[in-house]
């Protein structure tokens, strides 16, 4: 452990953080989906595909820092870029201010996995996953919902490939399953629509 205190120096503090980086076998399954979760929010862009269930899914490309297009099928498309959200819906788009801080606000450690104190993960070993090697965790966390996630992350590149989520809301239970990819990949462009 580093100590933070006015005795210890910058010497054997630099020394802990090049052997914890050259051993990152150390780390248990919930710093390894702790360190995934991270990676993803810092990717520059990605695309995601939402399903609950039967009936189409919902697309969701995100390009950072604040920009977020979700295609709702017949339900009409968002753009939300900063705090402002666009709203499409029947041909007809409306402008107003986004929710929740806009895409931002949705963006955190905590947002993804709950309150990291509570946070359980195990490890389910690998899995090939729609042909990508990927490492297959358990996760559960009982703040500030109960929530159990199995997920996946690609075993060479460490983002998240694939989350199915269980979540206990007001009484009900809500099944989703998140595909990711195209992390980082620049062709990935998010203007605002013509308001009309």
């Amino acid at each position: 452990m580093i100590k933070t205190s006015l005795s210890a120096t910058l010497v054997p503090a630099a020394v802990l953080l090049g052997l914890a980086a050259a051993h990152p076998a150390v780390a248990g399954p919930k710093e390894e989906v702790v360190a995934a979760v991270d990676k993803f929010l810092a990717a520059k862009s990605y695309h995601a595909s939402m399903s609950m269930g039967p009936g189409a899914a919902t697309e969701t490309d995100f390009v950072a820092p604040d920009r977020l297009r979700v295609k709702l099928g017949t339900m009409g498309d968002q753009v939300v870029i900063g705090t402002t959200m666009y709203m499409t819906i029947q041909g007809k788009t409306h402008k107003q201010p986004a929710p929740g801080g806009g895409a931002a606000g949705t963006r955190s450690r905590e947002k993804m996995l709950g309150n990291l104190q509570t946070l359980k993960v195990a490890a389910l070993g690998g899995e090939t996953l729609a042909g990508t090697a990927t490492r297959k965790y358990k996760v559960e966390n009982s703040q500030p919902n109960k929530t159990s996630s199995t997920f996946w992350v690609a075993a060479d590149t460490g983002y998240p490939v694939q989350a199915v989520n269980v979540a206990e809301i007001g009484g009900k239970t809500y099944t989703s399953t998140l595909k990711y990819s195209r992390y980082n990949d620049p062709s990935i462009r998010i203007e605002a629509p013509a308001v009309k």
